[in-house]
């Protein structure tokens, strides 16, 4: 492919194949706000946490909030 470029329904397709980010909610318990996020990479830049922190709590089902102040929950997909 060197040279060349992607059609426009390739560009599509790849696109299509690419998969859907995880819009999560974070709340934070000592102020009682809740701020919504388009992914767990973004919420996890905003926090200055690592994204592994925020897969871990949904992989362990945890319910504790995380450092004592913050919860997550995830958001229905939308496309």
């Amino acid at each position: 492919m060197y040279g060349q470029n992607h059609s426009d329904d390739t560009k599509r397709k790849i696109s299509d194949a690419q998969p859907t980010s995880i819009k999560i909610e974070v709340t934070d318990i000592q102020n009682n706000i809740t701020t919504s996020y388009n992914s767990i990479k973004e919420a996890a830049r905003a926090l200055n946490i690592h994204k592994s922190v925020i897969d871990n709590y949904f992989i362990r089902n945890q319910k504790k909030p995380y450092k004592g102040q913050y919860t997550f929950s995830r958001r229905p997909k939308t496309k």
